[in-house]
């Protein structure tokens, strides 16, 4: 009787282990949430006995806590990280995420940028150096920042897409004259006048020489003569009122509602915003890269936020397996229906006039090899230190030379 109890018992065991689901764990900045939650329905539903546990935070908290997270004892086994040293650094130096040049070669993902493209994910395997080495995190998405405006206030203002920096400068000029804001901005979050700047900067700097500076900022000049004039670019444009009067008192959430109300000509920011604009605006509003001052693209942006597998993870290969599906061809048309710019250059054709535009500013600083990233990358202080001297220079209350003499300080740290 108790043999058979203990093959009943043995069997049921088995049983239950067999139907047991197996659990991934992932952690994304709530921006992604659309994007995980149809990805997690199509991972499950072609993977039977996965479950997906997906939780989301906003920037902030996101920011705050990532590298505690994934310093915990049980932390989730696919998560978001950020570019640069203060978080995929810290990641990477404290051995809490893995390389996936393991499952690069497995599933192909190197052969689906052009060379070069990925060097934002690479790094050192001690974590200090950037920009080379072994691939570190991937993601499916760009997000590039670019130029959104108007149609109807553009038109009736006699301008058409401006195809050169001093064109652009001109259609600010004429914006004001007629009485109309120039340029939005949610300058009181600091962060969206790093957009602002990283454009106007692309405008004068060879897209090389910022990826340089930002991937080597200790080595690399920042106070170049280009740089410099393009900070007096910014410091003029906000001189001459281009950014309103109250810039620096508006969040960025509300910029974007201005703009979708009607309010502001152009709205340099992400293309994170194109899903909400085209419900918001429809045919309305347009999209092109900012063009520089000789007639090529500037291009601020990167890559959407790294996806790194946990050192912790008890099932790396399931969490690779989930990315690999967000990389597929497949996931393309999901990426698009949830305003989502697919890092590969799409194939399928755009549900709007928007997104094809938007698709074309993209494919033009990916062809251009012109995407310059984000200013706060360079060390783990930039961030504050960018926010707040370009707040200043946004207020009138710091010069254009005393913002480049304040970043070059901080570059050296």
């Amino acid at each position: 009787m108790k043999k058979i109890f203990l093959l009943i018992t043995s069997v049921f065991m088995l049983s239950f282990a067999s139907n047991a689901a197996e659990t991934l764990r992932i952690l994304a900045e709530a921006g992604d949430e659309a994007t995980i939650t149809e990805a997690a329905a199509q991972f499950e539903a072609a993977n039977p006995g996965v479950k997906i546990e997906a939780n989301f935070l906003g920037w902030d908290d996101f920011m705050a806590t990532i590298k505690l997270k994934m310093a915990d004892n049980n932390p989730p086994d696919l998560a978001h990280g950020n570019q640069g040293f203060t978080v995929d650094g810290t990641l990477i130096q404290s051995g809490l995420v893995i390389s996936l040049e393991k499952y690069a070669d497995q599933y192909n993902w190197k052969k689906q940028f052009a060379n070069g493209a990925l060097s934002e994910f690479m790094w050192s395997d001690d974590g200090s150096t950037w920009g080379s080495g072994s691939l570190y995190g991937i993601s499916p998405v760009a997000e590039d920042v670019i130029v959104y405006y108007n149609k109807d206030k553009l038109k009736s203002l006699g301008l058409s897409v401006p195809t050169r920096f001093s064109e652009f400068e001109n259609a600010l000029k004429v914006s004001k004259d007629a009485g109309e804001l120039p340029i939005v901005l949610g300058g009181a979050d600091g962060w969206p006048i790093i957009h602002v700047w990283g454009l106007v900067e692309g405008a004068y700097v060879n897209p090389e020489q910022t990826r340089s500076w930002i991937f080597d900022a200790s080595n690399v000049q920042f106070d170049t003569p280009n740089r410099i004039k393009a900070a007096n670019k910014l410091a003029d444009m906000a001189n001459a009122g281009y950014f309103g009067s109250d810039s620096l008192g508006v969040g960025y959430d509300d910029a974007n509602a201005m703009f979708i109300n009607g309010e502001g000509v152009f709205n340099l920011t992400g293309t994170w915003m194109t899903a909400d604009f085209n419900s918001g605006m429809g045919d309305n509003v347009g999209a092109f890269a900012m063009p520089t001052w000789n007639g090529g693209v500037a291009g601020g942006g990167s890559f959407a936020l790294p996806w790194h597998i946990s050192s912790k993870s008890s099932n790396p290969d399931l969490a690779a397996k989930f990315l690999n599906h967000l990389m597929s061809n497949e996931f393309v048309d999901d990426l698009m229906g949830v305003g989502r710019v697919p890092a590969q250059a799409p194939t399928i054709d755009p549900t709007s006039n928007l997104q094809a535009e938007v698709i074309a500013a993209s494919n033009a600083l990916v062809g251009d090899n012109a995407k310059t990233f984000y200013t706060d990358w360079a060390t783990p202080g930039m961030y504050d230190t960018v926010t707040q001297e370009l707040q200043k220079v946004i207020g009138g209350v710091a010069s254009a030379q005393d913002f480049i003499d304040a970043m070059a300080a901080e570059s050296i740290n």
